[in-house]
């Protein structure tokens, strides 16, 4: 019989069950165990049945009663058991902290000394100057801002998104938020936003003169796995986009509203960015789509529809301007069947309701509150069901096994717990955690998704950094891509037959970007939703 648990563990308070699977059925007692004194609690176990998620037969013990602090395990009577793991109030402190600290391992454009990265220092990295696109020019160095996942490519509307999740992760949850060894510490500014200002840094260094914000930052092709400082191509400047303009617009809305407490001027200069893009964007009311020209083999990050973009910058900019020209637009986007609370790269309407939801109660008018806050009900509730509905109690949709699908899983429990934050139902909050402890090892594949973190943490990422360190492992706080119902990359075609559960499609190995890459806006919402239970 395998026992699948949260392999860091669980709060005292907290809903706690472990998954057992095995082509038996349960016919002898399950047992918590305490390590210290090997007390033994015995549990009750109920049967799931055939899981469409794995494909396994599944059981669950439920220890939800059991509260008292300490390092436990389940034991089977035959002997079988889980992994040890924690019941304490603070489990997820550390994972939380490093899930922020890996965006100082993800910076571009400078060194990182032995003092702040430890055995993953190294020299300064694309330093050289600029090719833009449009008409050759020769610029100078863009340097700054954070390599976007494995490759060492930066993209505006990821690190825009990227950047949405940290802000709101400060702005909701500040005191939580940790001191990191980063080379801003102790400059009065929390870390989280230091770490935020380098990329906004070079966010506002994407901007044109006419407002408008170039799309990417890349060299033609991915580079080979070696260090940043290594790779020598030329960096390009690629055209812009609207998609790309109003995301840049939105993020530095909200940055300029949370920086000016800390630091007016650069607060100021954020403002102007934001209302500069939207000026371009209003005056160019049709999608700007982009496209990988001929010869550009890096990411695309194209989408067919911007009004989303538009929705969440003009929610941004009213809150921090009032301006009644932005309500209008965002009243009129708001009315339309546009997605209101998905927190991804290409869908970021969420990000328009976490604006309007948190603002004061007086900013913006009832019906957008009421029409926001309605779609993150519904989204959640549709979300609590499948939780009933397979047997690792994953409020997640299954065909959401999709590339990234490890950030999908964390969108699904933002949503849950915006609607906990509305309506005070803590069972919104509970749905969400059973995707925390899915992530942390709770799995079929006996899997923590997370660098560093539970007793088997994946170990082997698709990033061109951790692959040519020299460093056995990785840095901690990455968070894998995850399983993916659909394979691209041949490893995982070699490995994984077609027709394997979702669960299953996994490969933890360099190679397999489709399954195993990471991704700053991974990270990101991770770190959104580790931040409510740290």
């Amino acid at each position: 019989m395998k026992i699948h648990v949260d392999q860091l563990g669980y709060r005292p308070d907290d809903v706690k069950v472990a998954i057992l699977a095995g082509d038996e059925p349960v016919n002898g007692p399950v047992y918590l165990v305490k390590e210290s004194d090997s007390t033994r609690v015995e549990l009750s176990v109920s049967a799931f049945g055939k899981d469409s998620y794995s494909g396994e037969t599944l059981y669950s013990a439920d220890f939800s009663k059991v509260s008292e602090e300490g390092l436990y395990f389940i034991e089977y009577y035959d002997c079988s058991r889980s992994d040890s793991f924690l019941i304490s109030p603070t489990v997820y402190r550390k994972v939380f902290e490093d899930l922020v600290h890996m965006f100082y391992f993800m910076r571009c454009g400078c060194e990182l000394p032995e003092k702040y990265a430890g055995p993953y220092h190294h020299r300064c990295c694309h330093a050289g100057k600029t090719l833009r696109y449009d008409d050759q020019a020769m610029l100078p160095p863009m340097t700054g801002g954070w390599h976007d996942a494995g490759d060492y490519g930066r993209y505006t509307t990821p690190g825009a998104v990227t950047l949405g999740h940290l802000l709101y992760t400060y702005e909701l949850f500040s005191v939580k938020c940790p001191t990191l060894l980063i080379p801003e510490s102790g400059n009065g500014v929390p870390d989280i936003l230091n770490e935020c200002r380098y990329e906004l840094e070079w966010l506002l260094k994407m901007q044109a003169s006419d407002g408008s914000v170039y799309h990417k930052l890349t060299t033609e092709r991915f580079a080979g796995f070696v260090m940043p400082e290594e790779d020598k191509d030329q960096m390009i400047l690629y055209p812009i986009s609207s998609m790309a303009t109003a995301d840049f617009a939105a993020v530095t809305a909200l940055a300029s509203r949370i920086f000016r407490r800390y630091d007016s001027a650069f607060a100021a200069r954020l403002r102007a960015a934001a209302l500069s893009a939207r000026e371009f964007l209003y005056a160019h009311p049709d999608l700007i789509d982009f496209r990988n020209p001929p010869g550009n083999y890096t990411g695309g990050y194209w989408d067919r529809d911007d009004r989303d973009e538009r929705m969440w910058m003009y929610a941004e900019l009213y809150r921090l301007n009032g301006d009644v020209r932005d309500l209008a637009e965002l009243t009129k986007l708001a009315a339309t069947d546009i997605d209101k609370t998905t927190l991804g790269w290409g869908q970021v309407g969420g990000f328009a309701g976490l604006s309007v939801l948190f603002a004061p109660s007086d900013t913006f008018p009832d019906e957008l509150f009421i029409a926001f806050s309605d779609a993150f009900r519904k989204r959640a509730d549709s979300l609590m069901a499948l939780t009933s509905e397979n047997g690792y109690r994953l409020a997640m949709p299954l065909d959401g096994f999709v590339w990234g699908s490890n950030m999908v899983v964390m969108d699904c429990s933002a949503a849950l717990l915006v609607a906990s934050f509305l309506t005070g139902n803590p069972a919104y909050a509970s749905a969400a955690e059973e995707n925390v402890h899915y992530l942390l090892g709770r799995n079929p594949l006996n899997r923590s998704y997370i660098t560093g973190h539970g007793s088997h943490p994946f170990r082997n990422p698709h990033n061109r950094p951790t692959a040519s360190d020299g460093v056995d492992e990785p840095f901690p706080g990455l968070v894998s891509g995850g399983p993916s119902a659909r394979v691209y990359d041949p490893p995982a075609k070699a490995a994984i037959p077609e027709g394997t559960p979702p669960l299953l499609c996994h490969l933890d190995e360099v190679e397999s970007f489709s399954t195993n890459e990471i991704a700053i806006y991974w990270n990101s919402i991770t770190a959104l939703v580790f931040a409510y239970f740290a």
